[in-house]
């Protein structure tokens, strides 16, 4: 196994950065560019000395030798803690590297930890969702899956199968010895549908721990100049679309991460909706309705100050989803007809009025329907990846499978099978694989040092 380093700080001006060192040569590494360092060096505990090339002196720092296992990555390591900045960590690093290390692809770290036993991989994930988490949910998230409590929900219901296709298989071993043992059907289906159930619910948080984790997507649709990119541009709190009197400005989609009240959103401008001839806005028009049918949240901006029905492609379009109408422009005179405004309030979950310059109505209204969007299902754990939910929802499918080749009577071969296929699933869920480009994959989001 190679010795691997990478600066495991942010490379950017800092008081402090860090040099992280990885392997079996962790050690004689520190020795090389620190050989100030006394003779017995205790573990986790920090040395102030000196980086040197030669007799050069790099750097005044800080060093810990953390002996394995008892460390992030279950090898030896060590850090370096020097002065922070960019050519200083690029220098300490090139110096660790001229000393035998080879430089850590991205994710390489947590990934030693995950295959050392540190972490499982829902664990592993969660590092980077800790590192990336835009708001205090977010985080809050990240931090309940590093602390394990998703992987040991799994491992949980993994042991409750695997009971059950032991019990399954020692049936199938004794078959000719009927005095011996017997599979008991009913005890068999109870286990199955008590890891059915808990399936289940995991699925349901799906929706919720997604949002959580990546940001509600709130899709601003309506009219041209109905005031979309106004009301988009107060919430960011900057110009990120261009604002102008020309019906049609926007052409394309814009996004923007907001924490709104500690919550996090993904805000969307879009195109104006009407029929054009012009080729580009009619694009625009055609990307505005896919975002709107990919959307949690619909922002409708309507003009109240013009007297236009409500056409059924707006219903259409705008009923799979939650909405927050906003009549905009309500410094005007009020012009919608009787039959809109009904149209408009049976369509909505909220309905905001909103004056030029004011946007605090929908701030509001947007914290209210993401608090109730975010609203934990229950205690427990929580899936918010799209491997979580691919995973166990074919666990779900094994266990339905088997749950009916037993009330069927069928051979214990096929429930057995299907019990396996279950365990498998929610055994790739936290780890349990052995396909490389499942973990490639995974990890390759990762940060070089983590």
């Amino acid at each position: 196994m190679k010795t691997i380093a990478a600066i495991a700080t942010a490379l950017a001006p800092g008081g402090v950065g860090i040099i992280r060192v990885s392997g079996p040569n962790a050690l004689p590494i520190l020795r090389t560019v620190c050989p100030d360092l006394p003779a017995s060096l205790d573990t986790h505990k920090l040395h102030h000395t000196h980086v040197r090339r030669g007799d050069e002196v790099l750097d005044d720092v800080l060093a810990v030798f953390m002996r394995a296992p008892r460390s992030f990555t279950g090898e030896d390591v060590v850090e370096i803690h020097g002065h922070g900045g960019v050519v200083n960590m690029q220098r300490l690093l090139a110096a660790v590297s001229e000393a035998g290390a080879a430089l850590a692809e991205p994710g390489e770290f947590t990934r030693r930890a995950f295959l050392n036993g540190r972490m499982d991989l829902t664990q592993a994930e969660a590092v980077i969702d800790v590192i990336n988490a835009r708001s205090e949910a977010a985080l809050d998230l990240a931090q309940a899956q590093m602390a394990g409590r998703l992987g040991d929900a799994v491992r949980g219901l993994r042991e409750e199968v695997a009971v059950g296709v032991t019990l399954t298989e020692a049936a199938i071993d004794f078959s000719t010895e009927e005095h011996v043992y017997q599979l008991d059907v009913t005890d068999l289906l109870t286990r199955i549908d008590g890891v059915s159930d808990e399936v289940d619910r995991l699925l349901g948080t799906y929706d919720t721990g997604r949002r959580v984790r990546e940001g509600i997507r709130v899709v601003f649709v309506g009219r041209p100049n109905a005031g979309k990119s106004t009301l988009f541009n107060a919430l960011c709190g900057q110009d990120r679309s261009i604002v102008t009197a020309v019906a049609g400005t926007t052409r394309d989609y814009i996004e923007q991460e907001v924490d709104i009240e500690g919550l996090p959103l993904q805000l969307v401008d879009t195109a104006g909706l009407r029929s054009s001839d012009d080729e580009v806005e009619r694009i625009g028009v055609e990307r505005s309705m896919a975002q709107a049918t990919s959307a949690d949240v619909v922002v409708w901006v309507i003009d109240r100050s013009e007297t236009l029905a409500v056409t059924s492609a707006e219903l259409a379009l705008l009923e799979p989803v939650r909405v927050v109408a906003v009549l905009n422009k309500g410094d005007l005179p009020l012009a919608l007809a009787e039959v809109a405004l009904d149209q408009i309030e049976s369509t909505s979950s909220v309905v905001v009025h909103c004056v030029p310059g004011d946007a605090s109505g929908l701030r509001r209204a947007l914290a209210e329907v993401a608090r109730e969007m975010l609203a934990p299902a229950g205690e427990g754990a929580v899936i918010a990846r799209a491997r979580h939910r691919e995973a166990l929802a074919r666990a779900r499918e094994a266990l339905g499978r088997a749950r009916g080749a037993a009330q069927a009577g069928m051979s214990h071969e096929f429930i057995a099978l299907d019990l396996r296929l279950a365990l498998d699933g929610l055994g790739e869920l936290v780890g349990h694989v052995s396909v490389d480009d499942v973990l490639h994959r995974i990890f390759a989001e990762f940060c070089v040092g983590k």
